[in-house]
């Protein structure tokens, strides 16, 4: 089960829409039943009541997971956007020769509602996936951070042990780039930059499925 990624204004601004949106459809079906339908007023009441609830209820689960991430109702409701498959490079410190750093292609998938957040990141070697995950706007600068707690999976024989770490990366006012840091309990530590290749995630769960993705994206613009 994944955590809840919200702040508290975020969530009552969530409430607070809701709230008027079920009002408004229980005042609508009651002025249809009561008008057109020539029901008692209690009945109409009751009707509007229950029918709006259970639509607010289906509206709700269609937003928080789909709906929202349209970008125009997503800056409507002042939530910083990352769902997508991003692609970019790793900067690292581990074996690094003459101050002359490991660089590694990366792919980070970011699954995004508007409730939850996970993160996965996929290089031909290893793979990683978010334990704790928040996703942070600062209320002066308005700059939007993607801060995360991960584990790190090697992928070839021999390696038995999961190595953890933190991560934070600035959100680009775009929304189309992501910027930042990791640290690792190895220790190693090193930059992570990333640019947005799509918004579908679906079926993208290794480093092969994401070059797969990026390449059909190119050849759709080409």
């Amino acid at each position: 089960m994944n955590n809840l990624s919200l702040t508290s204004a975020e969530f009552e601004r969530l409430l607070k829409v809701f709230g008027w949106l079920i009002s408004a459809l229980c005042l609508a079906i009651f002025l249809i039943q009561w008008r057109y339908f020539q029901t008692s007023v209690l009945s109409a009441a009751w009707k509007a009541f229950s029918s709006s609830l259970g639509l607010g209820v289906l509206l709700f689960g269609a937003f928080t997971k789909l709906a929202w991430r349209w970008q125009r109702l997503a800056k409507w409701m002042n939530r910083p956007l990352v769902h997508g498959v991003w692609r970019g490079e790793l900067k690292s410190d581990f074996g690094s020769i003459n101050g002359n750093r490991l660089t590694v292609p990366i792919f980070f998938v970011i699954r995004q509602t508007y409730l939850t957040l996970s993160v996965q990141s996929f290089t031909e070697r290893q793979e990683g996936e978010s334990r704790l995950e928040a996703l942070l706007r600062s209320s002066k600068t308005d700059a939007t951070r993607l801060c995360y707690v991960f584990e790190l999976r090697k992928l070839f024989s021999g390696a038995h042990s999961l190595t953890s770490g933190a991560g934070e990366l600035k959100l680009a006012g775009d929304q189309l780039s992501l910027s930042g840091t990791y640290w690792t309990n190895t220790p190693t530590h090193g930059e992570i930059y990333l640019e947005l290749v799509c918004r579908d995630c679906d079926g993208v769960t290794s480093f092969q499925d994401a070059k797969k993705r990026l390449c059909e994206i190119s050849h759709k613009t080409a």
